[in-house]
């Protein structure tokens, strides 16, 4: 491997064989280069949906109710489902379920209000589960709690945004009072959120309390349950078990999705994850194609090269040069380009993804679909032992070819 005049020799072959080499050496860059981007693009893709997953637990459901579309029981068709505080406790309660919020809408944007300043904000009313639920980070002070919500508190939980909005600093924001929609409210805890600026310029407050509040009676618009280590299989069990608990209760079809709707996140995201799987798995069949291909042209070429060579290798032999010796020279220069070659692709690869993701971020047009498009290290070190490989076999035939080449056949050639 480390033998000077082996190396002089494989050098000087290939500079008299410049266009040649070069050739070879671009088909196989390209392989790699392939491999690598269409990699890096799948990655960006997955990294995008994933981002979307972020802002919520994975294994979380998601239920709304809506009118039915479907006749049941000689009832009609448009009947309003509405859920309420019974249902809520009914839900929480089912086994599987870790941890469970409903949301109360108080609708559109608000004016916020204290002292000194105000703003425009939305607001929620949630239960202690929804902390959970939405990933809500607590940074300052706490989080609603079911105490609030029996004894109907009038506290607050502010993002972040709206902290900053409000107060000089977010300890100065404990225990200063805010007005929401004409009622007064005392801040108890300052959230961040991985869902980003949206889900930070929001003002949490006690369901209970904001049912009060604001007319809005036992009314729940929206409940998310999270349903702990439960498999995809075993959650989709507790969707239909909610599903028939609500069609039992307020009289429709249990088919009837319209009626009452349950997403399952960790369904949702199982599918995703699966879809991705095999797109990936496009990806690397069709770099492995194309690298594949740039295999057989390095064959081809170090083919050519040992028939050019035939007289040369028969010389060599006739000097004593033993068959490993001739072999070992073939598959070395095989090896030496296929490496070169598809170091530079990997590293043209590597570079365009990173100036993708520069240009993404820079001009601020990462979306929810494509993001940090990127290959790991694994992927690089894979990429160069499965370079030295495909180097070998590239040469192996070759090789076998010129270690057979006859002395006295080669002289007379």
């Amino acid at each position: 491997m480390f033998d000077l005049d082996r190396w002089q020799e494989i050098l000087n072959v290939l500079w008299m064989n410049k266009l040649r080499t070069v050739i070879t050496g671009i088909s196989v860059a390209w392989a790699i280069f392939m491999l690598v981007f269409l990699l890096g693009s799948g990655n960006g893709l997955q990294n995008g949906v994933k981002e979307m997953f972020k802002d919520d637990a994975v294994n979380s459901m998601w239920i709304y109710a809506d009118a039915t579309s479907m006749p049941h029981a000689g009832l009609p068709v448009g009947r309003k489902i509405n859920m309420n505080n019974a249902d809520y406790d009914k839900i929480s309660q089912l086994e599987g379920v870790r941890h469970s919020t409903g949301r109360f809408n108080i609708w559109g944007e608000f004016s916020i209000k204290n002292k000194q300043n105000k703003g425009v904000f939305n607001v929620r009313s949630v239960h202690p589960g929804h902390l959970y639920i939405e990933n809500t980070e607590m940074t300052f002070g706490r989080y609603i709690n079911d105490r609030d919500n029996e004894v109907f508190r009038k506290v607050a939980v502010i993002g972040k945004l709206v902290s900053e909005h409000f107060f000089d600093s977010h300890e100065e924001a404990l225990g200063e009072w805010i007005d929401v929609k004409g009622s007064q409210f005392q801040v108890v805890g300052v959230f961040e959120d991985s869902g980003g600026d949206r889900e930070m310029s929001m003002v949490y407050l006690p369901i209970r309390t904001a049912q009060l509040a604001f007319n809005g009676k036992d009314r729940i618009h929206q409940m998310m349950v999270e349903v702990g280590d439960l498999t995809t299989a075993e959650s989709q069990k507790l969707g239909a078990k909610i599903q028939n608990e609500f069609a039992r209760k307020y009289n429709f079809d249990p088919d009837d999705k319209k009626a009452l709707r349950v997403n399952n996140g960790l369904e949702e995201y199982e599918q995703i994850m699966t879809m991705f799987f095999g797109i990936k798995l496009i990806i690397v069949l069709v770099g492995f194609l194309t690298l594949f291909a740039g295999i057989i042209a390095v064959s081809n070429i170090m083919l050519i090269t040992v028939k050019e060579r035939t007289k040369e290798i028969g010389v060599r032999k006739a000097l004593g040069a033993t068959p490993r010796h001739i072999i070992g020279t073939i598959i070395q220069e095989s090896v030496f380009i296929t490496l070169i070659a598809g170091y530079l692709g990997l590293v043209v690869g590597i570079y365009l993804l990173w100036q993708i993701d520069f240009l993404l971020k820079y001009f601020e047009m990462e979306s929810d679909f494509f993001k940090n498009p990127e290959v790991g290290w694994e992927m690089a070190v894979s990429s160069i032992v499965l370079l030295v490989i495909a180097g070998a076999l590239g040469g192996l035939i070759p090789a076998y070819k010129a270690a057979k080449i006859s002395p006295v056949a080669a002289m007379s050639a």
